[in-house]
């Protein structure tokens, strides 16, 4: 939920006091984006894009899973359990240098694969570890990019997840007893249900553990089945470290061997099961809370020997309360803090209550500090609201909360400063500190400010961890997480902006943060291109907007629109033309190479869907297409605007688009609901033509690729699971034949989402990495070297070397190989 910004942020002329690495990186795009738009015959300006859209992680969890045609009780771990297993005994391919290591958890990315970015814009990161025996050294856990690894205070990141089975990790833990030993949970458990159907979140598969400080990794056997496809907390005692606790989506599960066996204590049956523990570490017992509940009703449960015999006790639940996050005061640890979401109702997802125990949490002890309608102060009822869609003008005169944007069932976190009891940080979209025990709240980051002003932080806070040595004097120093990476603070303790008045003025804010987003590839991309000199790409991420970067410079890619991103395009023949999508079709349109936007969509008359697809017609100047909705729809960007191409569809909305080159009149268009439809005529489509169309399967047509050079040859990608997932024609649609292959050269059964050709050669991104064809689709082979993430985007293209292949991830951000040499060929596990 950030805000795009213009490529110039800041300059002497407008009040800054000094340019930043961020402003000099955007100069230096800006610039050469400039140089690449007046070669073009383009007269650019430096204006900034349109900024208030915000992200929908609702909705993305609610496309998640209708793409794959995933419900409730669909059991999503098997078939991908399944596909792993196809996966090992299939034909591996690599593209590049072969690894140099054996195959498995513990082979490390070593191929010809580049990473492109951005390492600067971190993906949505739900846990953090700081090791108490050297604080340089830290651990992230992202929720589509495993895990990541800094020894150097976040200067820098590395991973050696990317080929385990699954690396949706949502939550960390330590051996208390050596750092050395971390648990990683898998499973983004975290979900919205609503009327429109059940969102799943990102499934899990069980606990991983390293001995060796995340050199290597092994998943826990145990943990492989449903109790633990959704590990949202995991705590070790400090008693005993072979003693591991784990909440889930059904329940808390207790270990006393390490993991090797374990115990459910606590079952449940609400919504979303158990979401987060807190232990106490100066008693005899394991001291245990566990809070349960998303939608259901919230419970806090309490077990004052959890290691043992001891019984849980429900402690806090209240009628209406859903959500809750707890925090235990390290310096007096019977002071216990509870922030609870509301469950239903007007102010669903805002704020219920802010909770405060003085006596250890005992039922009946708990004190409401802050609640909507009670409360005297006015910014503490917002502490899970989007302040920036509460606040009724730029000058913050007035709130308004009935259209609000409320947040608690995503992003809910509450934290102690360790040196004091009454100090305490809550996260909500964004961060805020109470000085009094909860009672009153100033802001201390603005999600919606330029990322130059030190109090900017990305929005939807999910962890706040402090440094070992914090002593709330010396040493303030605070670590974040959130969808946008990871945050640190070195003073925390400094003013925050106190009143309605202050929270549109970043600057009463005195907190300053810094990124730690340096080499952190976790970006999670829906859609990637590149310019014609294959040297700059874009692509359009989850919360995190559009951007722009440039081979080589990691960390540097800049934003250019908001919102949650999705496709994105560069006309090839003027690349002054370049096109962005925030969600649901929103359009925009840039005339000198990305440096400032317009807003040009969506067309009215039509309902969208998250991501919608669109192309530029390469045969027509100026010309876009866009699917998404139940109509084609066609914008020239002259008067008449967005003009409908065709009728209703029958079969869903238009899910993929695609224009053959060479002025053939070769048109696809493909549906959620599996109908491709064709034209072949260069006439231009009309409100009433009714495309004719074939099915060759249920589902969702994820993609759609023309063959370069001939254009009555296409290829379409489905992205359910069952049935086969690559389709060919070779009469321009009328007929399509199945191209999963067969015997140990067959495609697993996973979604597939985008399809590169080269003649006989064939890539395809699916949501286990990558898969190559070197005989038009009659069998397969794994791409072993590659990331195992969701890839949502693949293409050709050329670079000054020759011919690249561009993969965009939804968790690994982006990537390109050069294809100077054939890919590989070897037998099933080597």
């Amino acid at each position: 939920m950030r805000r795009s910004l213009s490529p110039i942020a800041c300059g002497k002329d407008n009040g800054c006091a000094a340019v930043s690495s961020a402003v000099r990186r955007s100069i230096v795009l800006s610039l050469t984006l400039l140089i690449l738009a007046c070669s073009h015959g383009q007269r650019p300006t430096v204006t900034g894009p349109r900024l208030e859209r915000f992200d929908d992680p609702d909705e993305a969890a609610r496309f998640f899973a209708e793409k794959r045609g995933i419900t409730e009780d669909f059991d999503l771990n098997a078939h991908y359990t399944a596909a792993r297993e196809r996966m090992a005994r299939m034909p591996q391919t690599i593209l590049g240098e072969p690894l140099r290591s054996a195959s498995g958890l513990t082979t490390k990315l070593n191929g010809a694969w580049e990473f492109l970015g951005p390492g600067n814009i971190g993906g949505r990161t739900r846990a953090l570890l700081v090791d108490p025996h050297d604080p340089q050294v830290m651990y992230a856990g992202a929720v589509s990019g495993g895990v990541w690894k800094t020894t150097n205070g976040g200067a820098s990141w590395s991973t050696v997840t990317d080929l385990l089975p699954n690396i949706a990790v949502n939550s960390l833990a330590f051996d208390p007893a050596d750092s050395r030993v971390i648990y990683a949970g898998t499973g983004e458990g975290y979900f919205r249900e609503d009327i429109r159907g059940t969102a799943l979140p990102i499934r899990g598969n069980g606990i991983f553990v390293t001995r060796d400080a995340g050199a290597t990794w092994q998943q826990l056997p145990s943990t492989n089945g449903e109790d633990f496809y959704f590990v949202n907390d995991l705590a070790v005692s400090n008693h005993d470290s072979r003693r591991v606790y784990a909440a889930t989506r059904k329940g808390v599960f207790r270990s006393l061997d390490g993991g090797a066996t374990w115990t459910r204590v606590l079952p449940t049956t609400v919504t979303g099961g158990c979401l987060e523990l807190a232990f106490r570490g100066d008693t005899a017992n394991d001291y245990l809370f566990a809070s349960c509940g998303t939608l259901d009703q919230g419970t806090v449960y309490r077990n004052t020997q959890a290691d043992g015999a001891g019984t849980w006790a429900t402690v806090l639940s209240q009628p209406g309360m859903g959500r809750t996050s707890l925090a235990i005061a390290p310096s007096n640890p019977s002071i216990v803090y509870a922030m609870a979401a509301q469950h239903g109702g007007s102010y669903d997802m805002g704020l219920f209550a802010l909770f405060r125990s003085s006596s250890s949490g005992d039922a009946g002890s708990w004190v409401v500090q802050t609640k909507p309608g009670a409360a005297q102060d006015v910014l503490g009822p917002l502490l899970l609201t989007n302040v920036l869609s509460a606040v009724t003008d730029n000058n913050c005169s007035g709130l308004n909360t009935a259209n609000a944007t409320q947040m608690g069932w995503h992003c809910n976190v509450i934290a102690v400063d360790p040196a004091d009891p009454n100090r305490v940080w809550a996260g909500g979209v964004d961060l805020f500190r109470s000085d009094d025990g909860g009672k009153t709240w100033g802001l201390a980051s603005f999600w919606w400010t330029a990322d130059v002003v030190p109090s900017f932080v990305h929005a939807d806070q999910h962890v706040i961890v402090f440094h070992p040595g914090y002593d709330g004097a010396g040493n303030q120093t605070v670590f974040f997480t959130n969808d946008g990476g990871v945050f640190r603070t070195d003073n925390a303790r400094a003013e925050v902006a106190i009143g309605l008045t202050n929270a549109c003025l970043a600057v009463r804010s005195k907190v300053e943060f810094h990124s730690l987003n340096h080499d952190y590839g976790t970006t999670q991309f829906y859609h990637g291109a590149a310019y014609p000199d294959g040297r700059f790409i874009l692509g359009g991420a989850q919360d995190n907007g559009t951007s722009i970067g440039l081979e080589g410079l990691v960390n540097e890619w800049t934003p250019v629109t908001g919102g949650d991103g999705g496709y994105v395009a560069v006309d090839q023949n003027d690349a002054s033309l370049v096109y962005t999508e925030a969600q649901n079709a929103r359009i925009f349109r840039s005339f000198n190479s990305g440096q400032s936007f317009v807003f040009v969509g969506p067309p009215q008359g039509d309902t969208f869907i998250f991501i919608s697809p669109f192309v530029v017609d390469p045969n027509r100047r100026e010309t876009l297409w866009l699917g998404g909705g139940k109509r084609l729809w066609r914008n020239r960007f002259g008067p008449e605007g967005w003009q409908p191409a065709s009728i209703s569809t029958p079969f869903g909305s238009i899910s993929a688009v695609a224009v053959a080159r060479g002025g053939t009149g070769h048109f696809l268009f493909g549906t959620t609901e599996g109908a491709i439809h064709r034209a072949d005529t260069l006439e231009i489509p009309a409100a009433n033509t009714n495309w004719p169309f074939t099915r060759p399967r249920t589902g969702w047509v994820s993609s759609i690729e023309f063959d370069p050079v001939n254009s009555n040859t296409a290829y379409a990608t489905y992205a359910g699971f069952g049935g086969v997932h690559v389709w060919k024609t070779s009469d321009g649609g009328a007929t399509w034949s199945p191209l999963d292959g067969s015997g140990e050269g067959a495609l697993p059964d996973i979604p597939a989402h985008s399809i590169a050709a080269s003649g006989n050669t064939l890539y395809l991104g699916t949501d286990l990495g990558i898969f190559v064809s070197i005989d038009g689709g009659a069998t397969w082979a794994a791409e072993r070297s590659f990331p195992r993430a969701i890839t949502e985007a693949v293409f050709l293209h050329p670079t000054p070397r020759g011919t690249g292949l561009f993969a965009f991830t939804h968790g690994r951000g982006a990537w390109r190989i050069e294809l100077s040499t054939p890919p590989r060929r070897r037998s099933a596990g080597r």
